[in-house]
């Protein structure tokens, strides 16, 4: 049961009704399963053990998610015309056969994904296209997992943000693993405001001549004059507006 990805797939329809039939057995079985059990404990202790119900509830339902998300993220061999792709070098990269990694997911658990792996014979850098798809290259953790992990991390050392994840979601991830998401992002994060610090010095601001305006009158359409006195923070802005002709006592 593969996930529909290229175009002759795409067109396959009964395949796609293969892959949904297995998934709703496999949800089916999962399900039933649970069932069992929870009526079992009732029958043997008289009573229903709700703490117990949620937590064999979620790993029913991870479990059958599981399944379910397997076959889907099971990618096809591309198709002749899709076997090479452009590579940075300027050169072709090419198609060697799919490759599989594990997933850690939020709602599911861990996951496989199988894809396709492309190779330049000249530069020798690989690359799966669908890792950049699916968000996540040199990852195995799902863009929910880092952003769960990012929240825990930021708010609670390391360790401890390892064991709320493990209490409130089910999932077992390493206090190394917390640490390195909660970096990333931070990098990820510098890196933007540093570009935005970078366009905001490339701008061309007008040369301030003149001296400081002490008060700005500020005319709103309809409405009465406000008055703004200079200092601190404003500064700038009044000497900004100076220079571009506004005058101290606008009407």
């Amino acid at each position: 049961m593969r996930f529909v990805r290229s175009s002759q797939n795409r067109a396959d329809g009964p395949r796609r009704k293969e892959t949904a039939a297995a998934i709703h057995q496999e949800v089916t079985r999962e399900v039933n399963q649970l069932l069992c059990r929870i009526f079992a404990q009732r029958r043997e202790e008289g009573r229903t053990d709700l703490e117990a119900v949620e937590t064999a509830s979620r790993s029913a339902l991870h479990q059958a998610g599981a399944s379910a998300l397997n076959e889907l993220l099971q990618y096809d061999a591309p198709d002749a015309d899709r076997r090479r792709l452009p590579c940075s070098c300027g050169h072709s990269a090419e198609y060697r056969g799919l490759r599989s990694k594990p997933v850690l997911t939020v709602v599911v658990g861990t996951v496989r994904v199988s894809r396709p792996y492309y190779l330049c014979p000249h530069c020798h850098t690989g690359r799966f296209p669908a890792d950049v798809d699916l968000n996540l290259e040199n990852t195995e953790l799902s863009p929910g997992v880092r952003r769960m992990q990012a929240l825990v991390g930021q708010q609670a050392p390391f360790d401890q943000g390892r064991e709320q994840m493990k209490v409130l979601a089910g999932l077992e991830v390493t206090t190394q693993s917390v640490e390195r998401t909660v970096e990333a992002i931070g990098d990820d994060i510098a890196q933007g405001e540093h570009l935005q610090i970078q366009r905001a010095v490339q701008l061309d601001l007008p040369m301030v001549i003149g001296e400081l305006v002490q008060i700005l009158y500020v005319q709103r359409m309809h409405q009465r004059n406000y008055r703004i006195d200079s200092g601190g923070v404003w500064d700038f802005r009044l000497r900004a507006a100076r220079a571009m002709g506004v005058s101290s006592a606008s009407r």
